[in-house]
C-alpha cells in the first residue's frame, strides 16, 4: 500500500516538472531557505543571514557577529514548518548549524489502483546542515556544508534518510561592484526505504549553480543580483533579483524566475514570429517580495511568494545578533 505522492509532491516542492524535467529523492529540501532568499525566488545571495547556506556555503564567510535565528513558512492549511540557525566564529572562518523540519499535514492513502485507503497519512521531513565559511582575503570565501535528512512519509513505520554534502565559493576578480559566485549543493544519496519493501535509492537534488552580483557604489542604490541553477531533475533555472536599503533599518527586496526553455520560446515566439504549440506552464512560483526591518541587533525579515497553482507562500525570519567577534585586518566584507 502506498498513498499518492503526486499529492505531497504539489505541496512541498518549489519546482514545477518541465518535459526536461528528471527525478531526484528529498526535492523538499528545496523549500528549506530563509525568507531573504525566499524574497527572491531562491537566489543564494552571499549576506550575514544564515538562509542561504542550503544553497551557497560560503555565503555567510563574512558574518562579524554570534548569530541566532529562526524561522516559519506558511504554504497551504495543515502544513507547518520551522527552523533554527546558529553561527560563531570558529578558527579563522565562521561555523553555523541549522535545523528546518516541515510537517505536511494529513493525506488520505491510496492503493496501487489509486483507489482510497481511508487510512490517513502524516508525512514529515526535517534537515540538519553544518556548514563551514572562511574569508580568504577581502576578495574571496569559501564554504562547505554536510546535511543530514529524514522524510517519514508514514506509511509502514519506515524512515528515509540521505546524506548530502554542499560545496560554495565567491570572488571579486576586479571591480569592487562585481562579486561572482559558484556552488554544488546536494550532492549526496537516499540511504534507506520510505517502505520496507523499497530497494532503489536514488540521488539527492543535486543542483550547480553560478550567481553574479552587482553592489552600488553608494549605500542606498540598488543592489541586482543574477542567478543560473542547473537542478539534475529539471531544465536550467535563471534567477533576477534586486534589493534596495531605504534606510540603515529598511532593505526591500524582489525576485523574478524563468527558464531556458522559456527564454527559447520567446524568443521564438515574440522575435521570430513563429507559432509553438499550447504548452503548460513550467513555473508553479514566478515572483517574490520581501523586506528586512532592523532594530539595533534585531531583525525581522519577511518574504511572499506568488505561486499559480497553489497559495501564495509567507516567510518570516527573525535574526539576533548577540555580539561582535574580531576580524584580522583584509577581512572586512566589501
Amino acid at each position: 500500500m502506498r498513498f499518492s505522492l503526486s499529492v505531497l509532491a504539489l505541496a512541498t516542492s518549489t519546482f514545477a516538472q518541465s518535459s526536461g524535467a528528471g527525478s531526484a529523492e528529498f526535492v523538499f529540501l528545496r523549500n528549506f531557505q530563509g525568507a531573504r532568499m525566499a524574497g527572491m525566488v531562491g537566489i543564494p545571495a552571499p549576506g550575514e543571514d544564515l538562509g542561504q547556506m542550503v544553497l551557497q556555503p560560503a555565503s555567510f564567510a563574512r558574518l562579524t557577529t554570534t548569530r541566532v535565528e529562526i524561522g516559519s513558512r506558511y504554504q497551504m492549511p495543515g502544513i507547518s514548518t520551522g527552523s533554527g540557525a546558529y553561527a560563531s566564529k570558529f578558527m579563522s572562518g565562521v561555523l553555523a548549524g541549522r535545523f528546518d523540519y516541515m510537517n505536511a499535514g494529513e493525506i488520505v492513502g491510496r492503493t496501487g489502483n489509486n483507489d482510497l485507503t481511508g487510512k490517513i497519512h502524516q508525512p514529515s521531513e526535517m534537515m540538519l546542515d553544518i556548514a563551514f565559511a572562511e574569508p580568504l582575503g577581502d576578495r574571496l570565501a569559501w564554504g562547505a556544508g554536510f546535511k543530514a535528512i529524514q522524510e517519514n512519509l508514514d506509511i509502514d513505520g519506515s524512515q528515509a534518510w540521505g546524506l548530502a554534502v554542499d560545496l560554495g565559493a565567491t570572488f571579486q576578480p576586479g571591480s569592487r561592484q562585481l562579486a561572482y559566485s559558484l556552488y554544488m549543493a546536494n550532492l549526496g544519496t537516499k540511504l534507506s526505504g520510505h517502505t520496507r519493501s523499497e530497494r532503489n535509492y536514488g540521488s539527492l537534488p543535486l543542483t550547480f549553480g553560478f550567481g553574479t552580483r552587482f553592489t552600488p557604489p553608494r549605500p542606498r542604490g540598488i543592489g541586482l543580483h543574477l542567478d543560473v541553477q542547473k537542478p539534475i531533475d529539471n531544465e536550467i533555472m535563471v534567477r533576477l533579483g534586486a534589493e534596495y536599503k531605504v534606510s540603515r533599518w529598511i532593505d526591500v527586496r524582489a525576485g523574478w524566475r524563468t527558464d531556458v526553455q522559456e527564454i527559447s520560446d520567446g524568443f521564438r515566439t515574440w522575435f521570430l514570429g513563429r507559432e509553438l504549440e499550447e504548452t503548460a506552464a513550467l513555473h508553479d512560483l514566478r515572483w517574490s517580495l520581501g523586506g528586512t526591518a532592523r532594530a539595533g541587533d534585531i531583525g525581522v525579515t519577511y518574504a511572499f511568494q506568488w505561486w499559480t497553482l497553489l497559495d501564495p507562500v509567507h516567510s518570516i525570519t527573525l535574526t539576533w545578533d548577540i555580539g561582535r567577534f574580531a576580524r584580522s585586518s583584509g577581512d572586512e566584507s566589501q
